[in-house]
């Protein structure tokens, strides 16, 4: 059945009853009416009620109509005001038009015409909720990074507008911690699709759990299985999919993600049922795929637009863009009011190499900001870590000193140092940031006893 959409509220302001009684009838039809007859009454209606129009006589017993005018401003959303009158002068349409009337009707009315107006005024008021509406949907899918109006991020940020709409996979390619989440994110945001895009690091877990999270599992299909799981690939059917450090992938889960992404069809653990499944296919990775051991025709299959992230390194000149939306971030986050850094500290990190790129910034900036006990930060406070150059004055120092089995294994432990300084102990993101598993990094921190 279908419901019946209500009439708009609207107010007529006038003390001749008669007319006001003539105008509410004429146009009761389109409109749910209230009548009052004096400046006073129209406030306190106010005080109770909102309505999308007033229709107010220019001349009433306790004042003018324009008077009016400035109690519906403080109103929210404001009423469409149309000023009636039978003393009709170029001065006073003015001022009610400077006032805040749309229009402005002579008496005896036109009451089709005022039909027309109003009904034409109030689908502008529609229209113009809409725009407003659609600006902040807009400003929702506006593009994820701060640089995105420089240099290689902006040609990064054309690519993905005109690509986003296109139902063909994406290949992000970058070093850890140059944002390729953040744009995967943003890429799906951009594309209509009504689903979701779920999301998973291949390098954060096992090989054989990553297995029974993309694809699910029926209740017993294995110890433990004690219930039905939902995979990430069900999960993502009419969105997307986004596999981070997609290189870590076993055989096994390769061949399978190769079939379901050309035929629609896969298998829960532990089951012989077809299930189906149509989402796009996000994929990241800090590898070079074609060279790694990893399946040339899945290659081919995930790579049909690819997007290259340069490292912090390549575009320094972004550094300084940044750091002030992280100290914003962090001020927020911590309380905090710091204004930004000394020229020493920025200095420093425009020299610092970043091999954990903006993440390893990020993590750095809001240790900075918790850490500082005054509103400009100081190289003293949070950078001790940085070196100016953290590769060539490595490698013009002691690494020639030592074998190159040896000179390796020493930077290794620099960087894993770094990355661990950088998110104050925590293995989990330190992990990412060298985009290595928990597992790996746990070994290498035995390893070398850190």
């Amino acid at each position: 059945m279908k419901v019946k959409k209500p009439k708009p509220a609207l107010l007529i302001v006038d003390d001749e009853p008669n007319f006001s009684e003539s105008l509410q009838m004429a146009l009761e039809d389109s409109f749910s009416i209230s009548l009052v007859q004096t400046v006073q009454g129209a406030r306190d209606y106010f005080k109770e009620n909102l309505p999308e129009a007033v229709l107010v006589d220019l001349k009433l017993p306790d004042g003018e109509g324009t008077e009016l005018l400035q109690d519906l401003k403080d109103l929210n959303p404001m009423p469409v005001a149309i000023i009636m009158t039978a003393y009709a002068t170029v001065e006073n349409a003015v001022k009610a038009v400077k006032e805040g009337a749309v229009d402005y009707f002579t008496k005896p009315l036109d009451i089709e015409k005022l039909k027309r107006e109003l009904n034409l005024y109030l689908e502008n008021k529609q229209l113009h909720k809409k725009i407003i509406a659609l600006g902040r949907e807009i400003k929702k899918i506006a593009p994820p990074f701060t640089t995105s109006g420089t240099g290689k991020m902006k040609e990064i940020v054309d690519k993905a507008l005109m690509v986003a709409p296109l139902d063909i996979p994406v290949l992000i390619k970058g070093e850890t911690g140059t944002g390729k989440e953040k744009l995967a994110n943003w890429i799906h945001s951009l594309s209509g699709r009504e689903g979701e895009m779920v999301a998973i690091n291949c390098a954060a877990l096992p090989r054989d759990i990553l297995e029974s999270e993309l694809f699910g599992y029926t209740k017993g299909a294995f110890s433990g299985a004690s219930s039905y799981k939902e995979g990430l690939i069900e999960k993502a059917d009419g969105g997307a999919l986004f596999l981070d450090e997609i290189g870590e992938l076993s055989d096994q889960v390769q061949a399978k993600l190769l079939r379901v992404l050309e035929s629609g069809v896969y298998y829960k653990l532990g089951s012989t049922k077809e299930y189906r499944a149509r989402f796009r296919l996000i994929s990241a990775t800090n590898k070079d795929l074609a060279k790694a051991a990893f399946r040339e025709d899945l290659y081919y299959r995930i790579n049909g637009i690819t997007f290259d992230l340069p490292p912090l390194r390549e575009r320094r000149e972004d550094i300084s863009l940044l750091v002030p939306e992280f100290i914003n971030e962090a001020n927020n986050t911590y309380k905090k009011n710091v204004a930004g850094l000394t020229p020493e500290t920025m200095k420093r990190i425009m020299k610092y190499n970043w091999p954990g790129n903006i993440r390893e910034l990020k993590w750095c900036i809001n240790r900075a900001v918790a850490m500082s006990m005054t509103d400009i930060i100081d190289i003293d406070e949070a950078f001790l870590n940085l070196e100016s150059d953290n590769s060539s004055s490595e490698i013009n120092g002691t690494m020639f000193s030592a074998p190159l089995e040896d000179a390796v294994e020493h930077l290794e432990k620099k960087y894993i140092e770094s990355a661990l300084s950088s998110t104050s102990g925590n293995k989990t993101e330190a992990a990412k940031m060298l985009g290595i598993s928990v597992r790996t990094l746990h070994y290498k921190l035995e390893k070398y006893g850190l």
